[in-house]
């Protein structure tokens, strides 16, 4: 009988040991959606998957806080988080969570593009050198995100619309834009992205609405010629 007793003590702390590790693996992320044009909150299904492609939690951020909480993930595990909603455009991202002796949550926070024809993104970190045509080094993160946009929305056709770093010759500055406009489609096609999916604008005049500084800027930025994504089908 005391045999027995025992057996059962053991077995009972196993199992509850057990559960009780895995309990201390456990961990939630939270944050906010943010809609990326106007900074606003934003309502969108946060989706966790693991490698596997399993669902493991889903949470639709609040309307008015842009607040979500996923919990029940492991730690130490990389999720892949789909963000849906019919009003934006769909986008995914790795979460690799941290190892911790205790529960924790995490804080992750996301940008959202609106999905509506007429939508204008702009490209806030210029892929382009001062005066330079070429694709500069490391541009390929930065449009990294159009590519994946483009290629997880394939229902979406945008127009890519360049403008000259300065006054001057309007048929000189429309040539060098469309060069600049050619070097992202060709970035994008070559990564997977249909070329009836893009059309070009080139301008021969600056931007009306971010025209380069009257003054000189401060030492280290230079002006260059903003770049939109402009949304023409959905």
């Amino acid at each position: 009988m005391k045999n027995l007793t025992h057996l059962i003590f053991v077995s009972l702390f196993l199992i509850f040991g057990f559960n009780s590790a895995d309990a201390q693996q456990i961990m939630s992320v939270t944050g906010a959606v943010i809609d990326q044009t106007n900074r606003n909150p934003a309502s969108i299904i946060v989706s966790f998957y693991d490698k596997n492609n399993k669902k493991i939690g889903s949470s639709k951020s609040n309307s008015a806080t842009g607040f979500y909480l996923v919990t029940g993930l492991k730690q130490g595990e990389t999720y892949k988080v789909q963000l849906e909603s019919p009003d934006y455009f769909k986008d995914e991202y790795e979460v690799t969570l941290p190892v911790s002796k205790k529960y924790a949550d995490v804080s992750r926070d996301f940008t959202v593009k609106p999905l509506a024809k007429g939508i204008k993104i702009l490209l806030e970190v210029p892929p382009f050198e001062l005066k330079k045509s070429k694709l500069r080094v490391g541009a390929e993160d930065y449009l990294a995100d159009v590519k994946k946009m483009m290629i997880l929305n394939p229902g979406v056709t945008v127009e890519i619309q360049t403008y000259p770093d300065a006054e001057g010759d309007p048929v000189v500055n429309e040539a060098f834009t469309m060069e600049r406009a050619q070097a992202i489609k060709k970035y994008l096609v070559d990564n997977g992205v249909r070329e009836q999916k893009i059309v070009l604008k080139a301008s021969g005049q600056t931007d009306g609405i971010n025209p380069p500084p009257k003054y000189k800027t401060a030492k280290g930025k230079r002006y260059t010629g903003p770049i939109y994504i402009v949304v023409t089908k959905v």
